[in-house]
């Protein structure tokens, strides 16, 4: 007996990586069972005061995503136009570069992993198709769930804040899925969503439940606020109105946050923490 207590003993006092390991707090990233992937591409906009504020809607998406959720540089691409302030350290999101991308998350993630997918920029729908606004040939909104099929993870958030984004919700829906459009099909007037989205990630006001984490639907909950009060507060006709569609079922609902009551989308996105605090 005595000799068991002097070896722990020892092993406390020579720093045993098997003490530590039990005091040291895990990184975001090590807390779940996979990795973390996002890729964010950033479309078009003639509009200078609207560039201007989608640049600012990504860089502080892109300092969330690293100090709130954990996420690695090496595993944060960001893709946009070249007239974009948020330029530094990023590639053009030409339709190349982004397939490029996508083949490479393809080739480097496990089922268990996540995985996000963010456009924000112009879009237009011609023929009943949406068409990502690219530098270069845009992309059908058919290519872009063609392309994000071939990242096979259990857990994939996919949000589109362009306009008309409700036209691709059916065909990038799937098992495991949460997808957000910041407009519906026939809404094809430019987005103002992520100027809402992304500080709701870290408002405290979004965390409803006052558990102290805010969910992806309480995120999205606050940003609907948001943009509702955006078009009331300047007595404009609201041009858009984000859905969330996240049961596979292909059809985006407008009021997520009543899935108890609707049966409907929801209760996924209720239980999605993107933050690792």
């Amino acid at each position: 007996m005595k000799r068991a207590i002097i070896i722990i003993l020892l092993l406390i006092v020579s720093g045993s990586p098997f003490f530590e390991a039990i005091g040291a707090e895990q990184s975001p990233e090590s807390k779940g069972s996979g990795k973390k992937y996002v890729l964010i591409v950033v479309g078009v906009n003639k509009d200078l005061k609207e560039r201007l504020a989608k640049d600012r809607a990504v860089a502080d998406l892109s300092r969330f995503f690293m100090d709130n959720a954990g996420i690695i540089p090496e595993r944060l691409i960001v893709l946009v136009d070249s007239k974009s302030t948020a330029r530094k350290g990023s590639g053009i999101s030409t339709a190349g570069n982004l397939k490029e991308q996508m083949d490479r998350f393809a080739a480097s993630v496990n089922p268990e992993d996540r995985f996000v997918f963010y456009y924000i920029g112009q879009a237009n729908v011609v023929s009943e198709t949406l068409r990502l606004n690219l530098p270069g040939p845009d992309i059908t909104h058919e290519q872009l769930a063609e392309w994000i099929n071939t990242v096979k993870v259990s857990s994939m958030l996919i949000v589109l804040d362009c306009p008309g984004a409700g036209l691709a919700v059916k065909a990038v829906a799937g098992k495991g899925r949460i997808v957000i459009g910041a407009s519906t099909a026939d809404q094809h007037y430019s987005t103002k969503f992520s100027q809402y989205f992304v500080p709701a990630l870290v408002d405290e006001d979004s965390d409803t439940d006052a558990d102290g984490r805010i969910s992806l639907l309480e995120a999205f909950t606050s940003a609907c606020r948001g943009v509702d009060d955006f078009y009331r507060v300047q007595s404009l006709l609201t041009t858009e109105t984000p859905v969330l569609e996240d049961n596979a079922d292909g059809i985006a609902s407008r009021q997520p946050w009543k899935y108890e009551q609707n049966r409907k989308d929801g209760l996924a996105a209720s239980r999605f923490f993107l933050s690792g605090k």
